[in-house]
Order: structure tokens, then C-alpha cells, then sequence
């Protein structure tokens, strides 16, 4: 059947697209870990690009899918693989796909963190040079914050 082998074909070329995002989010974590941002911003287009394109052959894997009269769900997915999956192929590709993007979501976590440490040891840095000492604020008798004036100091006095 036609519409299996594109299917197939399609998996195939999302598997090649998903381990190169892998590879983009290492690089990316690299980039982020030795605070090289041109470089990260080319790693975040490239990114970007990728998840373009498997966003494009997710879309026409759905349109074969349902084309069988099957929902573009896990539970749809598995009934279509297994009334057209006659070597085993379809399931292993498939099962390949979502160890990778499992992985990548991972990653994604992993180099969000990463950015949150990074931003928060920079707000940190700004208190200090604004005079801050980074202890926490004091609430006035409305409960509003109020900055600890006794703690303030500038960089020169620090």
C-alpha cells in the first residue's frame, strides 16, 4: 500500500530529524555551559528550524493515519501500526521516535535549568553592584516589601 510506504518513509526521515535535534540540544547545552550566546543563538535557529520540520511531517503522518480511519492519538497510532505493521518495522521506527523525543524533552528540562541558575547568579551579581547584599526584604506594616536599608551597600563600600 502506497500511503504505508510514505508513512514509513516519513518516520524514517523524522528519526533523522529528531537525533539531529538531540545533537542541536547537546551543542546547545554546551553553548549554554560556557556562556557562548552568538553561538548559542545559532544553535536556537537551527533548533527552531528542525522543529519545524518534524512539526511538518508530523502533520502528514497524521493525515495518513487518519486517512485509515484512525485517530492521531497513542491509542490510534498503536491499532493503525498494528493492522499495517506486517514486519515489526512500523512499531520499532515508531517506538525509536518517542525514545528520542522523551530524550530531547529531557534535554529541553536539563538546558532550561541551566538558564534559570545562569539568569538568577546575574540578578544576584546586579543586587551586589547596586548595593544589595542579596538578604531578603523586609515587609512594612501594610505588608508590602521594603528593601533592608541597614544592608545596603555600594560595590566601592563592599
Amino acid at each position: 500500500m502506497e500511503r504505508i510506504r510514505q508513512f514509513t518513509a516519513s518516520l524514517d526521515h523524522s528519526i533523522g530529524l529528531i537525533h539531529r535535534l538531540e545533537s542541536t540540544m547537546l551543542e546547545e547545552m554546551r553553548a549554554i555551559q560556557s556562556h557562548e550566546p552568538d553561538r548559542l543563538q545559532e544553535i536556537v535557529s537551527e533548533k527552531l528550524e528542525l522543529v519545524t520540520q518534524l512539526e511538518t511531517e508530523t502533520t502528514q503522518q497524521k493525515v495518513w493515519v487518519e486517512l485509515e480511519n484512525y485517530d492521531f492519538t497513542p491509542e490510534g497510532i498503536a491499532g493503525f501500526i498494528a493492522a499495517f505493521d506486517q514486519d515489526n518495522r512500523l512499531a520499532q521506527r515508531w517506538s525509536d521516535i518517542r525514545a528520542s523525543i522523551a530524550r530531547c524533552d529531557r534535554l529541553n528540562k536539563a538546558n532550561a535549568r541551566l538558564i534559570e541558575r545562569d539568569r538568577k547568579r546575574i540578578a544576584l551579581s546586579l543586587r551586589i553592584l547596586r548595593g544589595e547584599d542579596g538578604v531578603g526584604a523586609t515587609y512594612n506594616p501594610q505588608g508590602r516589601p521594603e528593601a533592608d536599608h541597614q544592608h545596603r551597600r555600594t560595590i566601592s563600600q563592599a
